[in-house]
C-alpha cells in the first residue's frame, strides 16, 4: 500500500489485475486498471496491459479491449505494439472487421505496423463486408508506411 494506505501501489495493482485476469474476471481487471490510472495516477506496466488485453480477447470482449486502449491513450498512457496486435487479432477472431480497421489505423498513427498476415486479414475482411472505402484507406496507410 502507498503512504496514505488507501490505494495499492504499482506492484499491488499489478498483482491484483493479474489475479483477476487469471480467473477471467475482466470487468474487475478493467475497473482496477482504470482506478490505477485515474485515482492512483500510476502508469501500468506494459506486461499488465497485455495481460488484460489477452484476457479480454480470450473472453471475446473485444469492444471492451478497444475502449480500454482508448481510455489509456486519452490518459497519456503509452500502449505498446503487442497490446494493439492482441486487440486487432481479437477483432479478426470476432469478425469485427470495421473495428479491426479502426484499431489498425490507430496503430499506424503511433508508428506501429501490424504483421503482414494481420494486415492482409484486415483488408480482406473489410472487402468481404463491403467496407471498400475503409479497406482502401487502411491499405493506403500501409503503403504510406512502406509496408
Amino acid at each position: 500500500m502507498n503512504g496514505a494506505g488507501c490505494l495499492p501501489d504499482l506492484e499491488s495493482f499489478g498483482e491484483l489485475i493479474t489475479a483477476m485476469c487469471t480467473v477471467r474476471r475482466t470487468c474487475d481487471a478493467v475497473e482496477l486498471m482504470k482506478q490505477m490510472v485515474q485515482k492512483a495516477r500510476l502508469t501500468p506496466r506494459q506486461v499488465t496491459v497485455m495481460k488484460v488485453m489477452a484476457t479480454l480477447r480470450a473472453n471475446r470482449e473485444i469492444w471492451k479491449a478497444v475502449e480500454l486502449i482508448e481510455f489509456l491513450e486519452r490518459k497519456g498512457i503509452h500502449v505498446g505494439f503487442e497490446s494493439y496486435e492482441l486487440v486487432v487479432e481479437g477483432c479478426l477472431e470476432c469478425c469485427e472487421y470495421v473495428l479491426a480497421g479502426k484499431v489498425v489505423v490507430a496503430m499506424t498513427e503511433r508508428g506501429f505496423i501490424p504483421y503482414i498476415r494481420v494486415r492482409q486479414k484486415v483488408v480482406e475482411g473489410l472487402v468481404n463486408v463491403n467496407e471498400f472505402k475503409l479497406a482502401y484507406s487502411v491499405r493506403e496507410r500501409f503503403a504510406e508506411l512502406g509496408s
